[in-house]
């Protein structure tokens, strides 16, 4: 078994790892890019409407596509999105998201596990073990749709 000391250091470096990651931006290219949506829920982060459900009831351009591999992670208001995102967002030029959640694994769930045995060498030996799993992060992978209000 690892020494705590270990797994913090493992621990660390994920963490070190996941902070590499860069938003990444794809222009959207098309002979018609006008749009109008029928509507849905948003919030506003920063000045930049998020629809997380829908899209704008409003003339809209797509300006491209913003990949975030650090995800969205949920929050007891709504969700927070990662400051970088948001940056790309003004940076060019948009002035509302569409999220797009990726599922990137199953549902969060814990399981256990409990066994026993028993063996004979030179004398007796008795275990038992028992092991929690549970996931490490409420992380989803995302992309956004970045857009330009027309009106």
């Amino acid at each position: 078994m690892l020494p705590i000391r270990h797994l913090l250091a493992c621990l660390a470096l994920l963490s070190l790892l996941g902070g590499c990651a860069t938003t990444q931006f794809y222009p959207h290219e098309a002979r018609e890019n006008v749009h109008e949506g029928k509507g849905g829920s948003r919030f506003t982060v920063e000045g930049i409407d998020v629809w997380f459900n829908g899209e704008p009831p409003r003339k809209y351009a797509i300006l491209g596509y913003i990949d975030d591999p650090r995800g969205l992670l949920a929050d007891d208001n709504h969700r927070s999105i990662d400051s970088a995102v948001l940056a790309k967002a003004r940076e060019i030029g948009a002035n509302a998201l569409i999220e797009v959640p990726i599922p990137t694994r199953a549902a969060p769930s814990s399981s256990i596990m409990v066994g026993g045995g028993s063996g004979y060498y030179g004398g007796g030996f008795y275990g038992m073990g028992m092991g929690v799993g549970v996931p490490l992060s409420d992380r989803q992978s995302v992309k956004y749709t970045a857009l330009k209000y027309l009106d």
